[in-house]
C-alpha cells in the first residue's frame, strides 16, 4: 500500500501577513503610474495606510499592542513590551508562588533580587516593513489627535540653549528611551481618534490648487482613507468635506 505523505502548508496567520506586506508594496508601486503632481503624497499616504492596516490586524491576531509615532519627517510603529523583551501581555495570567500553591510574590518583590516588571516601548523587529520610514522631500504633514492640531506649517524656532547637557552623565543614562507613541493600536482592536494628512508643500506645487490626502481613525478601529480634497491642510484636515456636497 501507498503511504501518503503530509505535506506542511502555511497557517492563516503567515497567509495573513504575507497579503498585508504585499499590499504595502502595491500600495508604493501603484502611484508611480500617475503624472499627477501630487502623486509623492498619493504614495505615502497609501504606504501609510497599508502599514496601519497590517498593524490592526497583528494587533487583534497576536495580542499584543502596538503604536505609531509619527513627526514632519517621518514615522515609525512601535509595540510595548515589558522590560525582559517579551510583549507587555505574556505571563500576565502567571501566577506567582511554588508547587505547593504558596504565594512568595512578597518575597519576589522584597529579596532585592526581582523587580516588577517595567513595560516600554520598542522597536518591532520582526516586521522591518514598519520600521521607521522617512517622508520624501518635499511634502508636508500635518497631524490631529481629537481634532488637536499636533503640527505647524511654520518652523518652530529651536534654542541650542534649552536643555542642559551633563557631560560627566553615566552611560547608562545616555540611551534614552522611546516616546510613547501618539496614536494606539490595541489588541481590542480600539485605536485612539487621529487624521493624518498629506500633501505637496507650496514650493513645490504645479498651480495655485492646494490638494491634499488624509487617512481618518476612529475609536471603534475604523480607517477611512480620503483624497484628493481640496483645501489647506493644516486648517482643513478635520473638515467634513460630505456637508459641502449638495
Amino acid at each position: 500500500m501507498f503511504k501518503l505523505k503530509k505535506q506542511s502548508g502555511f497557517s492563516l496567520l503567515e497567509i495573513l501577513i504575507a497579503m498585508a506586506i504585499m499590499a504595502i508594496m502595491v500600495a508604493v508601486a501603484l502611484p508611480n503610474l500617475s503624472g499627477s503632481s501630487d502623486k509623492l503624497a498619493k504614495q505615502e499616504i497609501f504606504r501609510l495606510v497599508a502599514a496601519i492596516e497590517l498593524v490592526r490586524d497583528q494587533s487583534i491576531l497576536l495580542n499584543r499592542e502596538f503604536g505609531l509615532t509619527i513627526d514632519d519627517k517621518g514615522y515609525q510603529f512601535l509595540e510595548l513590551v515589558d522590560d525582559d523583551g517579551s510583549d507587555s501581555k505574556s505571563g500576565s495570567d502567571q501566577k506567582i508562588g511554588n508547587k505547593d500553591g504558596n504565594n512568595n510574590s512578597n518575597k519576589n518583590l522584597t529579596d532585592g533580587k526581582r523587580k516588577p516588571k517595567v513595560a516600554e516601548w520598542q522597536e518591532i523587529s520582526e516586521f522591518p516593513e514598519l520600521g521607521r520610514h522617512e517622508f520624501a522631500e518635499g511634502l508636508e504633514i500635518n497631524l490631529t489627535l481629537d481634532e488637536e492640531n499636533l503640527f505647524s506649517s511654520f518652523d518652530d524656532e529651536v534654542n541650542i540653549f534649552e536643555e542642559e547637557i551633563d557631560i560627566f552623565e553615566e552611560d547608562d543614562k545616555s540611551e534614552k528611551k522611546l516616546d510613547p507613541p501618539q496614536i494606539y493600536f490595541l489588541s481590542s482592536g480600539e485605536q485612539n481618534q487621529f487624521s493624518i494628512g498629506i500633501a505637496v508643500s507650496d514650493k513645490n506645487a504645479r498651480n495655485d490648487e492646494r490638494y491634499f490626502f488624509r487617512v481618518r481613525g476612529f475609536l471603534t478601529g475604523e480607517l477611512k482613507y480620503e483624497g484628493p480634497l481640496e483645501g489647506n491642510l493644516f486648517q482643513d484636515l478635520d473638515r467634513n468635506f460630505e456637508k459641502d456636497e449638495f
